[in-house]
């Protein structure tokens, strides 16, 4: 990751190989939910490699039976679009796998 992802307005850029994408944080309310608005992509595997731009990837935190819940959301990514299965599928593990990896053991599976 370059840039900053610590306060509203911060921008960030994510890379995976040929793939990158730049994020701004257009919404951040501490500890209960941030959002990252994709200002410019690269899905090199797609034809449409600038899909997600003017997307929004939401977290939400709330709790739950004394434990935290996250509900996760990318707004703008739905069946339909290009790369809906392979994106899902990714957001699947990234939030699933390698998130709940970073919050229980300070490191996740970024690739």
């Amino acid at each position: 990751m370059k840039g900053n992802s610590e306060k509203l307005n911060d921008k960030f850029t994510v890379d995976f190989g040929e793939t990158f994408v730049d994020f701004q944080i257009s919404e951040l309310i501490p500890n209960k939910k941030v959002v990252w608005k994709v200002t410019d992509c690269n899905l090199h595997w797609i034809k449409a490699k600038k899909e997600w731009v003017g997307t929004e990837v939401v977290f939400e935190i709330s709790s739950e039976n004394n434990k935290t819940k996250i509900d996760f959301t990318h707004i703008g990514l739905f069946p339909g679009v290009e790369c809906y299965n392979d994106c899902e599928v990714g957001w699947n593990g990234h939030v699933t796998g390698s998130l709940v990896k970073f919050i229980n053991e300070g490191k996740g599976m970024p690739e």
